[in-house]
């Protein structure tokens, strides 16, 4: 008695907890935020309750929706007897929040009276730019007294508050009279378009807007709703002429019909041409929402489609439809034509445990149009090719048996077979395809290949999930072996020709040589790939003609190429170890990691090229010497990081690769090293420090070199100098000098200053071709108070040097009067003689050009 007493006790506390939480004023200011945070959490509508009365007999409610919208609920209630008594309003000033501007308020007002299953409503107000006025009596649930007043609602408007593309224009008339549980109702609408403006959005493009015509008369009669609809248009014209509906068991019956007179009228719609017309008629009956019995037939598409489902059973019969037209409908380009026959019987189709049946689907006079084939998937097609596809299936007890063959000229896949079982949703199926010769793919592989392939395999699904994968490829002189469970992957790749593989991929070769591969993977979800991977490539050889062409550069011949990579794969990020040797350069080292899903890279690399001059393609002039290099590989879905460090010619270098900008520093190298490496002779001994930019997109740059303890080694520029100067400018030691210039698409412009104890060098425009190696550098120097220039043209290897001075040559000039005066003898005193005038005439032009005979060699 005692716990019945306790029982009773908690139980009163529990009732006066709920009344307090949920009919009291304290209550009611703890449920409204609650109540305000759901509305808003499950239909991102802004709802202000700014009155929230609720008692255990009546409620008072007003609310205020996304600051537009004000709804007041007033009234009596019962919990026990659940009867209502309740005044309504809605008010709507605006509609900004659903981009709509509205003309002027909507609202509607009205009281719904009675109980859950038996009561009536009533409203009138401004609705969709229509004078709204309805009175309805439900009895359980049913419509008893329908009195319906709505004309000119705003088709548009509506679309919008659906948040729906705005595709339809018009308004459409909503008017019914039911007495007793008989009457009758009617929607129309005469000037209902479809929009031209509301389908851009869709990529749709219409001259005009096109008109709609919409009737529907419904009758309600013993619990039968009753109606006869049509929708009219110059697209198609759809009709339901009687159209049953029971509201006691929910059965619905119908026929249906859609003819399209001008499939042509829907080529804005499916971007395809279209021709002929398409005409649908049948018959419906759907109890406990199954379709009981379907009665169709399509004409269209250049056949007949007719189909029957009654009493579980369905028949159906395909007749010479074209897989184009279809394609087109479907707004596909039309890359496969053909013809599609076939019969379907199926039994039981609701049950899978003891459905059977067969189905026979052939495809006759198939072939791919490689022009719209390219525009579906940009890959060029053999214009010579044909197939044809048979198909049997047949059904027991849930279980689907299917075996397919497609014959073509180029391939075939023999005895697909498939087995399925619809319940369990489990598959397996086996199947063998060849290709006879590789060589009628020609338009595809950009190649003529040799040989043939062959494949076979298997396949497991459980639940449609995949569960076990065999696959055995012969071709391109090699084999492929795969095999997965679903969760990974086992792969072994043999002696597979490189160039082959290009082809096949549709790109021009540019490597031949065998590749090896070995692949394992525990996890192939892409998003958390794992396992590990080996490839090596052997004898391989540079195609030079396709290389040419892709760097438009003249690309050495018969270069050879080896490499290996080790990969670990782990959470989709490879970590990778590479070897490649070439007779261009090999990557002694290659190391780093791949994110396969943020496709970045991060790497670091230890290179050596044996022979600069085999990459004078690239440098665009000889090169001599050899060169280390290391540095690191960063990119990702923006940028490309390089650098590249070397202890190059005695000195520092640091270079940096940002995308197209190149930045490098060069310090303290030897300047005669850096010389005979590019080929231009050993014109200077020196150390010097280098700071380069350079963009490789626009070939633009410049460069400035700072050079000390340097002096200038013989040469054909020292040595005539020398000769002319009687003295010896290659021990004179420079310091503080520079080399400053601009690079312009392999044009080079540079000035330079050189100051030594006796002497200053200057250039101040000088010029290198690098593409030609030619050069035009004007040279003013100073010895010892001793202005000098010279001209240095021709080529870097042959250069051509040509000086002078005035000061030299004035000197040279006095001296040899004076030796010439000696060796002919002084002028004669030719005073009223006119024989000795002529005798000094003579000796002056004799002496003119024995000066200007041995000027000339200076």
């Amino acid at each position: 008695m005692k716990l019945l007493k306790y029982l009773g006790i908690f139980l009163i506390l529990i009732i006066v907890v709920l009344y307090g939480l949920l009919f009291t004023g304290f209550g009611n200011n703890l449920v409204k935020p609650y109540i305000e945070k759901t509305v808003k959490d499950k239909s991102g509508f802004d709802l202000k309750l700014t009155k929230f009365d609720l008692n255990f007999k009546s409620l008072d409610i007003s609310a205020i929706i996304n600051g537009e919208i004000s709804t007041d609920v007033k009234g009596k209630y019962s919990l026990f007897s659940q009867s209502f008594d309740l005044d309504y309003s809605v008010d709507v000033q605006n509609l900004n929040s659903f981009k709509i501007k509205l003309d002027e308020p909507m609202g509607l007002n009205g009281q719904i009276r009675g109980k859950m299953k038996d009561f009536s409503a009533n409203g009138v107000g401004k609705i969709l730019d229509s004078d709204v006025r309805f009175l309805a009596v439900l009895k359980d649930l049913k419509p008893f007294d329908v009195d319906l007043d709505a004309k000119g609602l705003n088709v548009q408007k509506a679309m919008k508050i659906a948040n729906q593309p705005v595709f339809l224009t018009g308004k459409i008339n909503a008017v019914a009279n039911i007495q007793n549980g008989f009457g009758e109702a009617n929607i129309t609408s005469n000037d209902l378009a479809i929009n031209k403006d509301g389908l851009k959005d869709k990529n749709i493009t219409i001259p005009n807007n096109i008109a709609l015509n919409l009737n529907s008369d419904i009758t309600l009669k013993d619990n039968i709703i009753t109606a006869s609809s049509n929708l009219n248009s110059k697209l198609a014209n759809i009709e339901a002429k009687e159209t049953k509906f029971n509201l006691d068991n929910k059965n619905l019956e119908s026929d249906f019909s859609l003819d399209i007179l001008d499939l042509a009228n829907l080529e804005p719609f499916t971007k395809q041409k279209l021709n002929g017309n398409l005409k649908v008629d049948g018959f419906t009956k759907v109890v406990d929402n199954k379709p009981e019995f379907v009665k169709f037939n399509l004409v269209g598409f250049g056949g007949e489609v007719d189909a029957n489902l009654q009493d579980k059973i369905l028949d159906a019969k395909i007749n010479s439809i074209k897989i184009a037209e279809l394609m087109g409908v479907a707004s596909m380009p039309k890359a496969v034509s053909g013809v599609i026959n076939g019969e379907i019987k199926i039994n039981d189709v609701y049950d899978f445990n003891n459905i059977q049946g067969s189905a026979i689907l052939n495809v006759m006079d198939g072939k791919i149009n490689p022009v719209e084939l390219k525009k579906m998937t940009n890959l060029d097609f053999p214009q010579n090719n044909n197939f044809e596809i048979a198909s049997k299936t047949l059904i027991e007890n849930g279980i689907v048996n299917s075996v397919s063959n497609l014959v073509s000229n180029l391939f075939k896949i023999d005895n697909l077979k498939a087995i399925y079982n619809l319940k369990e949703k489990d598959l397996k199926a086996d199947f063998k395809a060849s290709i006879d010769d590789l060589s009628k793919l020609k338009e595809f592989t950009k190649q003529t290949l040799k040989g043939n392939l062959k494949a076979s395999g298997d396949v497991n699904m459980k639940n449609n999930a995949l569960k076990g994968l065999n696959l055995n490829v012969n071709t391109l002189g090699g084999e492929i072996k795969a095999s997965s469970n679903g969760l990974n992957l086992n792969a072994d790749v043999n002696n597979l020709k490189l160039n082959d593989i290009f082809a096949l991929i549709g790109q021009n070769p540019l490597a031949s040589g065998d590749l090896k591969a070995k692949i394992n993977l525990s996890s192939i979800d892409i998003k958390n790939l794992n396992g590990t991977a080996n490839i090596n490539l052997s004898n391989s050889v540079l195609n030079d003609k396709e290389l040419s062409k892709m760097l438009n550069k003249e690309f050495p011949k018969n270069i050879k190429l080896n490499a290996n990579s080790d990969i670990n794969i782990a959470n989709s990020i490879a970590n990778f170890n590479a070897v490649i040797n070439s007779d261009l350069a090999n990557l002694k080292k290659l190391n780093g990691s791949f994110d396969i899903n943020k496709n970045s890279l991060n790497a670091n690399y230890e290179a050596f090229v044996n022979d600069l001059s085999k990459l004078a393609f690239i440098s665009g002039k000889k090169m001599i010497g050899s060169v280390s290099l290391n540095g690191e590989i960063k990119k990702d879905a923006k940028n490309l990081v390089a650098t590249a460090n070397s202890n190059l010619f005695d000195g520092n270098f640091k270079a940096n690769l940002t995308n197209e900008n190149l930045k490098a520093t060069f310090d303290k190298f030897k300047i005669e090293k850096l010389t005979h490496m590019l080929d231009f002779g050993e014109f200077y001994e020196g150390i010097g420090d280098l700071v380069f930019n350079y963009n490789t997109l626009a070939q633009k740059g410049d460069f400035n070199v700072d050079i000390n303890d340097g002096r200038l080694t013989p040469s054909k520029l020292t040595t005539a100098i020398s000769i002319a100067t009687q003295k010896d400018i290659t021990k004179e030691i420079f310091n503080d000098s520079y080399v400053k210039g601009v690079i312009n698409q392999g044009l080079v412009e540079f000035k330079s200053q050189m100051k030594a104890p006796k002497m200053d060098l200057n250039v101040t425009k000088g010029t290198l071709d690098t593409k030609t190696s030619k050069i035009n550098i004007p040279v003013l120097m100073n010895i010892e108070k001793t202005d000098i220039s010279a001209d240095v043209t021709g080529t870097t290897k042959d250069p051509k040097v040509n000086v002078s001075s005035k000061y030299l040559e004035q000197k040279l000039e006095k001296v040899l009067d004076k030796g010439l005066d000696k060796l002919l003898g002084g002028k004669k005193d030719n005073t009223n003689n006119n024989l000795n005038s002529n005798e000094n005439r003579e000796e002056d032009s004799l002496k003119d050009g024995v000066k200007n005979l041995l000027k000339g060699f200076f």
